[in-house]
């Protein structure tokens, strides 16, 4: 028995480690395809965890008779699938190119055969428990797997292995899994196979599907959290959805200890704990500033993970908790009972992926839809068990709760902490409230449905500022010469007078448009991922002349590189002002693949324009970027619009001599400065995963002694 038991945890550890791990990586695939603008991330997700729940469905509904080696079967299927899954995606990806629906037409047929076979996984081990604490068990040790996939692909398997090398490694992890699977069949065989049907109350799916949706938007919000407060970086999504699982891992652990008569007591409990979270998110970034000081400038990630354990404040652990109680609400089949409650639990996540991010947080904000859902938690367990408990005393204390849940503090997030953090001489608590608080006044904010977008008011130099994830993008101040020269120089080099075919990617302020559309690239258009970015550049007016409202210029909500894929538009100048390549989502636009093509879009004659930050980056990073940008436009000179801060790649054939800023470095000595340097390519995007270690290094000066040095070398 024991070695039943031992070899089933192992099995499901090992599955929940590969399913995670190969969703990280598909979803990254796809968002290369597809876009992260609008609805396309959200789709796959949604797609996928809704091949999770059919295959629960399916499984529960046939009778297992060697568990063992089906389960094995399953996994050989997956790990099949991963082997193939680059053939399979060239192979579908050009029959859904230009329709409406290709988000969802091409994730239909790439990630619903895999999570289905993974979503049955469960319910076939569970013939062999027939015991609901014994699934329950089952349940959190594969959860803890998932958080060995997070985290092992995000901070060793992909900046290590790659991509491609991380799906391989799961294919094989898949492979070995089938392999133990397959040698057991003669040791192992269940107990006894339960063919009865399964009744459970639909009370007790409904609690399922609400606190389903519940923590998956829930999962969304933590995420924006962990962003505001550590940066958008993969590692910190990773920190967000380890803790999250690690706490409905230990939840469900615990459940299938207790009694089922405190399922509404954990679902209420869920609500209001949610809630009690929500009093902590005003001081986290204080918690950050604190962990600097004592253990220094390692501390972002680790300090960040606790913090944001603090934030959940055991929410995710009463998920858990629940998950386990519905388990024994079921009477009959194990297998039909894991099978009804895992589609339930899916089918809320789904819901909570659609509704969340495009819908709930752009309207209400983070704080009030953790309200919401808390709200929903409490009172659907106060309705659904009302005869049995205290649903008054419940009802109360969320209202309590309601009244007291503090105000969300703007400046404590808009500002960007993690961002500056490396500057301060002092990290007492009065000097964070200062730096948050002081000098200004915000005039803008939105949580987007890609980021939080804040537009704050210096009140002594009136200068604006833009930030994104509080990530400061745009002003009009210290800004303004990378701006105006990104916009001007890219069309003045390009000596056409008017008429010209102009993309620019990224609008933040809307100063670089303005300025190429000034500068004759008056057929422009601009393509920005985020919606509310729309709304900010108008607070801009003054020194972007009202470009977003400029009946001659066509501004683009959507993912840049969607629409290069997608569309055969050729462009005499492309201009590309994205955000940082450490952020993730942004980093895809600093590869090898995303300007080779940018160039298939650009005319014969055409010029293209990168932005290159100097700050924050390695100074073999910056070498890698120039590197990388070099394999497809050799022809490329570097203009320094901020020495130490910022810089321009600009390719064309030739330049003019009459350029308001004459380059930095020409072709050759670019080529000099990055000999050596790898390449930043979608499979191995290492500037992703290497940047945000240097976040708070001051490499603007390191990367400037490098520029000054391939200054010196002389022209053949």
């Amino acid at each position: 028995m024991r070695h039943r038991h031992l070899l089933l945890s192992i099995l499901m550890l090992c599955s929940g480690c590969t399913a995670l791990t190969l969703e990280m990586v598909w979803l990254r695939r796809l968002a290369l395809q597809l876009g992260s603008a609008g609805l396309s991330a959200t789709v796959t997700l949604a797609i996928y965890m809704g091949g999770l729940g059919f295959g629960s469905w399916w499984a529960g509904r046939k009778v297992w008779k060697n568990p063992i080696p089906t389960y094995g079967y399953l996994e050989l299927f997956v790990g099949c699938w991963a082997l193939f899954f680059p053939f399979l995606l060239e192979t579908f990806g050009p029959q859904f190119m230009g329709l409406t629906s290709w988000s969802m037409g091409l994730s239909i047929p790439l990630l619903l055969p895999p999570a289905v076979a993974h979503g049955a996984t469960l319910p076939v081990l569970s013939t062999i428990t027939q015991r609901s604490t014994a699934t329950a068990w089952l349940y959190a040790i594969n959860t803890l797997g998932a958080v060995l996939g997070v985290l092992g692909s995000a901070f060793i398997l992909m900046p290590w292995l790659g991509v491609r090398g991380t799906e391989l490694f799961a294919s094989l992890l898949c492979l070995g899994i089938f392999g133990i699977a397959y040698w057991q069949n003669a040791e192992i065989k269940p107990s006894k196979i339960d063919t009865d049907s399964a009744t459970i109350s639909p009370s007790i799916i409904g609690i399922m599907v609400i606190v389903g949706m519940a923590s998956m938007s829930l999962e969304v919000i933590w995420s924006r959290l962990g962003a505001l407060l550590i940066g958008g970086s993969v590692y910190a999504f990773a920190v967000v959805l380890a803790v999250f699982l690690t706490g409905i891992a230990w939840g469900a652990s615990v459940g299938r200890k207790l009694d089922k008569d405190y399922l509404p007591h954990a679902v209420i409990g869920m609500g209001l704990l949610t809630l009690l979270g929500c009093f902590a998110w005003r001081w986290l970034p204080h918690g950050l500033a604190v962990a600097w000081d004592w253990f220094g400038d390692g501390s972002l990630l680790p300090a960040g993970a606790v913090l944001l354990g603090v934030a959940m404040a055991g929410a995710p652990f009463a998920s858990g908790v629940v998950f386990s109680l519905c388990l024994k609400h079921g009477e009959g089949s194990t297998v039909s009972i894991t099978a009804k409650i895992l589609s339930a639990n899916t089918i809320g996540g789904v819901l909570g992926v659609f509704i969340t991010g495009p819908f709930l947080m752009p309207r209400l904000g983070i704080v009030q839809t953790t309200v919401v859902l808390a709200t929903l938690c409490v009172v659907s367990s106060a309705l659904i068990f009302w005869q049995q408990h205290r649903s008054l005393f419940s009802l109360g204390a969320l209202g309590l709760l309601i009244l007291s849940v503090p105000q969300w503090d703007v400046a404590v997030y808009a500002t960007g902490l993690y961002n500056r953090i490396g500057e301060f001489v002092d990290l007492s608590p009065r000097a964070i409230e200062q730096f948050a608080h002081e000098g200004w006044v915000p005039r803008f904010y939105v949580d987007g449905h890609s980021a939080s977008i804040a537009v704050g008011q210096s009140t002594k130099t009136d200068n604006l500022w833009l930030s994104i994830n509080g990530k400061v993008d745009a002003s009009t101040g210290a800004d303004m010469p990378t701006q105006v020269l990104s916009g001007e120089l890219p069309l003045k080099i390009h000596a056409q007078n008017s008429n010209v075919d102009t993309l620019v990617v990224g609008l933040a302020s809307g100063v670089t448009a303005n300025e190429a559309f000034k500068n004759g690239g008056n057929r422009l258009t601009v393509v920005e991922l985020e919606p509310s970015i729309v709304e900010a550049a108008r607070m801009f007016g003054a020194v972007n002349d009202g470009i977003v409202d400029n009946p001659q210029v066509n501004i683009r909500v959507a993912d840049a590189r969607a629409i290069l894929q997608r569309e055969p538009t050729q462009y005499d100048v492309i201009i590309s002002e994205p955000s940082n390549p450490w952020i993730t989502g942004v980093s895809n636009l600093f590869t090898v693949e995303y300007w080779t093509l940018g160039r298939s879009r650009l005319r014969e004659d055409g010029v293209f324009c990168q932005w290159v930050q100097l700050y924050a980056l390695p100074p073999d990073g910056m070498r890698s970027l120039i590197a990388s940008y070099l394999s497809v436009f050799p022809n490329t000179w570097l203009f320094e619009t901020i020495p130490g801060s910022d810089a321009l790649l600009i390719s064309a054939t030739s330049l003019p001599q009459d350029l308001p800023l004459q380059p930095t470095l020409n072709p050759i000595q670019l080529h000099q400065l990055s000999m050596g340097a790898p390449l930043n390519t979608d499979d191995k995007p290492w500037i992703e995963f290497e940047a945000p270690k240097w976040v708070n290094r001051p490499t603007g000066t390191m990367n400037r002694e490098l520029i000054e040095q391939a200054n010196q070398v002389e022209n053949p």
